[in-house]
């Protein structure tokens, strides 16, 4: 296919914005300085109460390719949603204001889109960790691999997909052909987290044409601030069973038997327990009392998903910590999980600061 037929497939760049006023102009610039022409941008204020929504539109005011949409706050699954609704692109980009892209990034997607003829790429990413002011930079690569199949795509799914540093549910790194995502109605749960991975759990299940590029397109950027541990959500454990449940859902469509596979829904299940007891119980905008707490506590614990993983976490967590966590959770004490977290936690910033 010839480049200039190339040039003319408009890509819609779809950016949630809540509260990241610092970010906006930096990260508009960026996107600005991406070496292929036809894009689309459009900003989906996320009912931002910092002043965002006010940046936005002064954006859009200086480039007539950007559009602003706001809406009331839902959260970034939500916000997607209404970039995909109004994008007049034939590809959707979804990109975190808070990163970067490099200015290569669209220009390659698209010939790589048009020369392997998928519905859905999937790229390399940089990682720097910023939550205590590191300076390096660890690189995720993917093997160069063109999935024509859904059985082809399953067989592929666990060592190239799912086992991969730092997770794969990210949208940043895959570039989506719209008229698929139109196809199979394929849109974000509106859960304040891991909609992303959702999103793109549903997509496997559709997903006959594929391909895992080996060229690295993106500077991740991991903060302290904004992670799924920063802020206390109501409902946390109940989307830690959803996203269980999509898991489910792709076992069951793909008849995926891997004792790898259940391993990992068995930790990563336990680690949803743990944060969910453990920083979500005790998070400072927390506004329950003790009661509702250990109430809260007692339906996490008697959950078949949670039953389950604490049998795994008896066999495979070691260590004086893990088991004192364990034996909380198991008795449903509360005090002894919350002296046992803080003693820790407080061991850790020590050795932290003398290192």
């Amino acid at each position: 296919m010839g480049s200039n037929v190339m040039t003319k497939q408009l890509v819609s760049i779809i950016i949630p914005i809540y509260n990241v006023r610092q970010y906006i102009l930096d990260g508009i610039n960026i996107i600005c300085e991406q070496s292929y022409p036809e894009i689309e941008i459009l900003l989906i204020d996320d009912g931002s109460t910092d002043g965002s929504g006010d940046v936005c539109d002064a954006v859009a005011k200086k480039y007539n390719h950007v559009r602003v949409f706001h809406k009331q706050n839902e959260g970034a699954g939500s916000a997607r949603n209404m970039g995909i609704d109004n994008a007049k692109g034939d590809f959707i980009y979804f990109f975190d204001i808070d990163d970067k892209a490099y200015p290569e990034l669209i220009d390659r997607c698209v010939k790589l889109m048009n020369e392997k003829d998928v519905d859905i790429l999937t790229f390399g990413f940089n990682v720097k960790d910023v939550k205590y002011g590191k300076g390096n930079i660890d690189s995720v690569r993917f093997p160069d691999i063109l999935i024509e199949s859904n059985e082809v795509l399953k067989s592929y799914y666990l060592s190239e997909i799912l086992f991969v540093p730092y997770g794969n549910g990210f949208p940043w790194n895959k570039f989506y052909r719209k008229s698929f995502l139109d196809k199979y109605h394929l849109r974000f749960e509106d859960q304040r987290i891991q909609q992303d991975e959702v999103f793109n759990l549903k997509c496997y299940q559709h997903l006959d044409r594929m391909y895992l590029s080996s060229e690295v397109l993106y500077l991740y950027y991991i903060y302290d601030k904004g992670n799924t541990r920063s802020r206390f959500i109501p409902d946390r454990f109940d989307i830690y069973v959803s996203v269980r449940e999509q898991f489910e859902k792709l076992r069951k469509s793909w008849s995926l038997v891997d004792s790898r596979f259940d391993d990992y829904l068995q930790k990563r299940f336990y680690q949803s327990v743990d944060q969910t007891l453990r920083f979500n119980l005790f998070h400072p905008d927390c506004p329950w009392n003790k009661e509702e707490k250990r109430n809260e506590m007692c339906r996490v614990m008697n959950h078949p998903y949670t039953i389950e993983s604490m049998t795994w976490a008896m066999k495979n967590n070691r260590g004086l910590e893990n088991m004192l966590y364990l034996y909380a959770y198991s008795h449903r004490n509360l005090v002894l999980l919350s002296v046992s977290s803080s003693l820790f936690a407080g061991l850790r910033a020590l050795m932290h600061k003398l290192s």
